[in-house]
């Protein structure tokens, strides 16, 4: 794939290639919204390109162990520099069925 690359990381998609390289970027940036997120899904997608069984016929060899190790580790790396967590987390408030309780309580107020 040829493309062109400037060093204005303003730009989102330079911003997103500086980081990992030519991965579906103006698709990523559409759906992910921010270029630190893209960043993320672009090399968690070629982690996942990376992710077949490493391969081997008579003279043929096709290892992708290493490369994807290595991604992995890049993925840790940018997710530390970007400050985005691995994990999320939410609050459900659950009521007791005979509580009539029909709105978020309002703790220590």
């Amino acid at each position: 794939m040829a493309f062109t690359f400037t060093d204005d990381l303003t730009d989102p998609v330079d911003f997103t290639r500086f980081h990992c390289g030519d991965a579906l970027i103006t698709s990523l940036i559409a759906v992910e919204g921010t270029n630190n997120k893209a960043v993320i899904a672009g090399l968690k997608y070629i982690i996942s390109q990376l992710s077949r069984p490493d391969f081997r016929a008579d003279w043929l060899q096709v290892t992708n162990t290493e490369a994807r190790n290595g991604y992995i580790l890049l993925l840790r790396e940018k997710r530390n520099e970007f400050g985005i967590s691995v994990m999320t987390a939410s609050v459900t408030h659950v009521y007791r069925a005979d509580s009539d309780a029909t709105e978020e309580p309002t703790y220590g107020a």
